[in-house]
């Protein structure tokens, strides 16, 4: 009986920890991005407003950038000469080039009141944003016409 009663608790503890591991799992991609990147200083989750090509607009938050696949950076974007661009410190992009695959042609405005046309590079032309009911969408940076940032 004793012994019984010792199964039934091991398998109970472990049907908890099993249920609670599996939350942390599932509840991990929807979890709040840190404000501010502690190795560089520069804010995540950065909020703007896009308008597509279709003429439609909507706000977004972003929370990072990558390729189709996965997101690379939080925080900043490249240019072909390799360069950084710091999300949270954009003004504006527009006058996006429309190409379906390699580098993305952009006016970027930054918050020193400095332009700059760039080629943001394949890899970091996906904008991953905050979707609906937490999930993540993805939004190609030649599918939008202008994004203004908050």
């Amino acid at each position: 009986m004793k012994i019984l009663c010792l199964v039934s608790r091991i398998a109970a503890i472990t049907i908890v920890c099993f249920l609670v591991s599996g939350a942390a799992s599932i509840a991990g991609p929807w979890l709040p991005l840190p404000a501010v990147d502690a190795s560089n200083g520069h804010q995540s989750s950065v909020r703007a407003r896009v308008t597509l090509v279709d003429g439609t607009s909507r706000a977004i938050t972003i929370q990072g950038v990558g390729c189709t696949e996965s997101i690379c950076s939080r925080v900043r974007a490249k240019d072909t000469r390799a360069d950084d661009v710091w999300l949270d410190r954009l003004v504006s992009v527009r006058e996006i080039s429309h190409n379906a695959e390699g580098p993305v042609r952009a006016i970027l405005t930054f918050t020193d009141s400095s332009e700059r046309q760039v080629s943001i590079i394949q890899g970091t032309r996906v904008i991953y944003v905050e979707g609906r009911f937490g999930r993540t969408e993805k939004l190609d940076l030649a599918s939008l016409a202008r994004i203004d940032f908050e």
